[in-house]
């Protein structure tokens, strides 16, 4: 069986002095990274405006860590925190602004605009009781992907057919490993037998095999290119392999790396396959 016990020496410990301003969220920090490396490399293509846009994105997912803290602080204490955010709004909002002037493209103009919907929704989301957490994460997934149009426009490659796969593709990727990291926890907080895990990592990729197989049935009629199929294969090498294992009990650090890795085999089959 699986145990609360798992979790232990892997929760995070508070961090002293002023270090809180950096998000330790590793997921939120490889999907940005993920998905401008893997739009750089599809769209085989570098700009000074992509290059600005690195600063525009960090800025506002650091953000986050101040604004959060802003919500739930006392009136007294609220000071910092607002100038922090402010700061860090503000030099998002610069860079933003040169790489739209850079790439002569308008559209990025309004990718910040985007960008507030699900990053309010994802904060205001960490109010609510831990039922609501798939949701948040799932929130904070899609719009963090949202790095993939905005290095597309940076890049001034119109929207098309590609960019779409992309970003849709590191969605569903990520989601697929939300759900596994989730599955996890919960089995080792509630002492969930190892069948019934073993069940739930089947049913993904199980699901994750068929979204892949329709995805190729669509490409042999010429709905979409074959490497759309791309995406979900690390997960479903992951999920496959973990059921061939011998791994019963949750190592989140083991997790964390899982992730990267899988990030760094997906950005290289993209970009392998979508120039074949």
């Amino acid at each position: 069986m699986y145990t609360a016990s798992a979790l232990s020496g892997h929760e995070a410990q508070p961090r002293r002095g002023y270090w809180w301003f950096v998000p330790r969220e590793f997921g939120a920090w490889t999907m940005l990274v993920t998905g401008y490396l893997t739009t750089l490399m599809v769209a085989d293509a570098f700009s000074t405006a992509a290059l600005l846009l690195i600063p525009a994105v960090v800025f506002l997912l650091l953000a986050k860590e101040p604004v959060d803290r802003l919500l739930r602080a006392k009136a007294g204490g609220r000071a910092l925190y607002a100038w922090i955010a402010t700061g860090e709004l503000a030099a998002s909002a610069v860079a933003g602004v040169l790489a739209a002037r850079t790439s002569h493209a308008a559209l990025l103009y309004l990718l910040p605009i985007l960008a507030v919907p699900p990053y309010a929704f994802a904060v205001l989301l960490g109010f609510l009781p831990e039922k609501w957490r798939t949701l948040r994460e799932l929130v904070a997934t899609t719009g963090l992907c949202l790095i993939v149009p905005g290095t597309w426009a940076a890049l001034g490659l119109p929207a098309d057919m590609a960019m779409l796969i992309v970003y849709f593709g590191l969605v569903l990727h990520f989601l697929y490993g939300v759900g596994f990291l989730r599955l996890q926890i919960v089995a080792a907080k509630t002492n969930m037998d190892a069948a019934d895990v073993r069940q739930g990592t089947l049913l993904l990729a199980g699901s994750a095999s068929l979204l892949t197989l329709l995805v190729v049935a669509l490409s042999l009629f010429g709905y979409l290119p074959i490497w759309a199929a791309v995406p979900l294969l690390p997960q479903m090498a992951r999920a496959y392999l973990w059921l061939g294992g011998q791994h019963p009990w949750l190592n989140m650090r083991r997790m964390g790396r899982q992730e990267v890795v899988l990030a760094v085999a997906l950005m290289a089959l993209f970009t392998l396959v979508a120039h074949a």
